[in-house]
């Protein structure tokens, strides 16, 4: 009998020990899984206004293009400049770097930001998007331009006494292509547009939910109230 009643002690002790380790390994894992995680590099998107210089095609007499940009040639054009906004990242409020399509550089820093990363992979969807939407269109545009012209110059050099009506004719069938590639330009900008707001976003998720500062240590701060204190002078 007392043999028996010294098991069931035995027992009841080992089961509420088991149940202990169980319990803390389970807070301490819901403890883990709860905890977000954070990242103290400060990020900012800043927009930059550079310069692009277009150099236009230059041409000889025969029409065979050139190398270069020789004032001499007969159809030579001048340069034209254009002024566009370029998107850079500020680091920790210090160094400036510039983006590229993919925005690479942020993509270390999303490491541990999935929401911020996902608005990256909507900005690359977008962008590929526009390219294969816009430029096609801008192509078949272009080519259907050219026809038109062809057609026009062609029939305005005919011996025929209605060469004004076919010159008409020809200039109506470049009106298509000029539609069909100002579609795909505006097509590949609205895409665009789209790729740019999704890479905001993704600096505005970052900032609101992983971005954390380090905050300054107060016990530095307090010594050094300290030791500043003790060098006043004393007043006499």
């Amino acid at each position: 009998m007392q043999i028996r009643s010294i098991l069931l002690a035995l027992l009841c002790v080992t089961s509420s020990l088991v149940q202990a380790q169980t319990d803390s390994s389970a807070a301490r894992n819901t403890s883990f899984k709860s905890k977000k995680a954070v990242n103290s590099t400060k990020l900012e998107l800043v927009y930059q206004k550079e310069t692009i210089k277009t150099t236009g095609a230059s041409y000889d007499g025969a029409g065979f293009r050139m190398t270069g940009a020789n004032p001499n040639l007969p159809a030579y054009r001048a340069p034209t400049y254009s002024t566009v906004n370029v998107p850079y990242i500020r680091i920790n409020d210090g160094e400036l770097r510039r983006l590229d399509n993919r925005a690479n550089i942020l993509r270390s820093y999303y490491a541990k930001a999935p929401m911020a990363t996902e608005q990256l992979t909507l900005m690359d969807q977008q962008r590929r998007r526009g390219a294969i939407q816009g430029w096609p269109l801008v192509g078949i545009g272009i080519v259907a331009s050219g026809v038109g012209i062809y057609s026009a110059v062609t029939k305005s050099s005919d011996e025929d006494l209605n060469y004004s009506t076919s010159l008409v004719q020809g200039l109506i069938r470049i009106v298509p292509g000029l539609v069909i590639a100002y579609a795909g330009y505006a097509l590949n900008r609205y895409h665009n547009e789209k790729a740019k707001k999704h890479l905001e976003q993704s600096l505005e998720i970052y900032n609101k939910r992983y971005y954390k500062p380090i905050k300054a240590d107060s016990t530095v701060k307090k010594a050094v109230n300290a030791d500043s204190s003790a060098l006043a002078p004393v007043n006499q």
